[in-house]
């Protein structure tokens, strides 16, 4: 079922508020020099902004601890960011530098930085959802009091991964947030021509969890239900989806 934010209790101080504010416009900021730099012809590859959508990567992640692990997708600068990554040293990684976090060779789909507790992204639609579920086998394996959380896209909710993994996860109560930033487009693919319920998080039903949809541009209410879940898995009650529309 989905649930809206309404009734959930935000409790962020006026210096956490700060706090994630700057956080959204360093990613904000971050994004219009990586896509200016792109444009000039500066960065090889391919770069995929995360511009719009800095509540869900700041929101969810205010809660998680830095041992706790994150598995990012194509768009997955604003996540770097929200767990602690360095700007220089991202950058450093979009020039190819031997400095940069995958030492220039990950570029922008793919950093990874493991020290921070970021396992890294792909740009393999769906692709860190299975990851998520190993990751989790691994953190209750070792009794850890940690949680995984994996991030991806409307898109990749329609693929088999996306429904594998979170069955799986819910049948060994594996402690991971999946959370969905739904932007409303699969590449030119409206969504509502791709499903045939009204919101991801409708599905979480059929896997025996709980299903959180919300507006990702709500910073607070993100913060909440993310504290929420984030707490559940740690506690060993299972996984959550939210679906942050963004």
């Amino acid at each position: 079922m989905a649930l809206s934010t309404q009734s959930l209790p935000t409790n962020l101080s006026p210096d956490k508020q700060r706090e994630m504010l700057r956080q959204m416009l360093t990613i904000r900021r971050f994004e219009e020099r990586a896509s200016a730099d792109y444009l000039a012809g500066k960065i090889y590859g391919v770069v995929h902004c995360y511009i719009g959508e800095e509540a869900v990567a700041v929101g969810v992640c205010t809660a998680l601890e830095r041992g706790d692990r994150i598995i990012s997708t194509h768009r997955g600068h604003g996540h770097c960011i929200a767990k602690g990554a360095e700007p220089a040293r991202m950058f450093a990684e979009f020039f190819g530098k031997e400095n940069g976090y995958c030492r220039g060779r990950g570029g922008s789909m793919h950093i990874a930085d493991v020290e921070g507790g970021n396992l890294g992204a792909n740009g393999i639609v769906a692709g860190g959802l299975p990851i998520a579920v190993g990751v989790g086998m691994s953190i209750k394996a070792q009794k850890q009091h940690r949680v995984c959380m994996v991030f991806f896209g409307d898109g990749a909710a329609n693929e088999g991964a996306f429904h594998e993994s979170l069955n799986m996860a819910s049948i060994w109560r594996l402690p991971i947030v999946f959370v969905c930033e739904n932007n409303k487009y699969g590449m030119s693919m409206d969504i509502n021509r791709a499903m045939a319920v009204a919101n991801v998080a409708d599905r979480a039903s059929a896997y025996g969890m709980p299903g959180h949809c919300l507006d990702g541009n709500d910073l607070a209410g993100v913060a909440a239900v993310a504290k929420e879940a984030i707490a559940r898995a740690r506690s060993g009650e299972g996984p959550s989806l939210i679906e942050c529309k963004t």
